[in-house]
């Protein structure tokens, strides 16, 4: 059911007219102005907090990787002790001899069957050398 305005409907009341009451209204550009500086504030406070929270993080994470690290390092550490020392083990002379004796059956060389062999020195190069190219 359709009004009109200022008319009065079916139940017998009238019913006021709408008022078009829409002022134009000037920006006021200082408010404005004040109002962006203020969002702007924030936003730098704000992100100046976040940062020092996730600066905070960062040194707290790496803190801990470094710590694990650490521990990491030690281990390793002992592991190449204990390889060292197995490898000073099994390298050992008496041990090849005696492996070379009892389980491959060799014999030790008496001392006219022997020969030492000397390490020569090789001779270190000319001060000038030529290089032939292709």
């Amino acid at each position: 059911m359709a009004r009109t305005p200022g008319l009065p409907d079916a139940s017998g009341f009238a019913v006021p007219k709408d008022v078009q009451n829409h002022p134009v209204r000037e920006v006021d550009r200082g408010r404005l102005r004040e109002l962006w500086w203020w969002v702007l504030g924030v936003a730098v406070c704000a992100g100046g907090l976040l940062l020092l929270v996730w600066q905070h993080s960062q040194w707290t994470t790496l803190g801990y990787d470094i710590d694990r690290l650490r521990q990491e390092a030690a281990a390793e550490e002992v592991e190449n002790r204990h390889l060292r020392v197995k490898i000073e083990t099994l390298t050992s002379p008496l041990r090849i001899e005696q492996i070379a004796t009892t389980e491959l059956h060799m014999v030790a060389p008496s001392l006219t069957e022997a020969v030492v062999i000397t390490r020569v020195r090789q001779a270190s190069a000319p001060a000038r050398t030529l290089v032939a190219r292709r």
